[in-house]
């Protein structure tokens, strides 16, 4: 009797085990490699943070350019509008002499005008002395012009009189 031919598993081991011995044995790989792997790793999202940082403080910067470029350009308009709304809140109010004339015409016979001033914003101011407040408020609300007038104080004077400052609202 002949022998036993291998079988294909005894010759699979066999070119397996000559494989491995042929074949170089890995060295541990080295700590300060892992490291550096784990820091290459951590660096990722590190720099991106870093890089959206620089684009965003750029585009700020672009952004502030553009935006002093737009109020440099509009300028002269934004001035225009300006000077437009005091012309037309001017032109809206009644001048200073027709509402003088109209508060002479309403004034009780012992009222004085002390003074009469309409500040920039458009808010007039009036003094009016009188004897008696009341009296002067009374006569006041009759006109509707005058209406707006509202009492800011009061001061008495050397002579029993008293001092009415009247204001509109701005």
């Amino acid at each position: 009797m002949s022998a036993p031919r291998d079988s294909l598993t005894d010759r699979l081991i066999r070119r397996t085990a000559r494989a491995a011995q042929a074949r170089p044995s890995l060295a541990m790989p080295d700590i300060r490699v892992a490291l550096a792997l784990a820091g290459l790793l951590a660096l990722g999202p590190l720099l991106t943070i870093v890089g959206a940082s620089l684009l965003r403080a750029g585009v700020a910067a672009e952004t502030r350019g553009i935006e002093q470029q737009v109020r440099a350009r509009h300028a002269p308009q934004a001035t225009r509008e300006a000077a437009a709304a005091v012309l037309r809140d001017a032109v809206r109010q009644p001048a200073l002499v027709a509402t003088l004339e109209r508060l002479a015409r309403a004034l009780p016979d012992d009222a004085r005008l002390v003074s009469a001033a309409r500040e920039p914003n458009g808010q007039l101011q009036v003094e009016i002395s009188a004897s008696d407040p009341d009296l002067l408020r009374g006569a006041l609300r009759r006109d509707p012009l005058l209406v707006a007038l509202r009492e800011s104080g009061q001061r008495r004077t050397p002579d029993a009189r008293v001092v009415v400052t009247l204001r509109t609202r701005a």
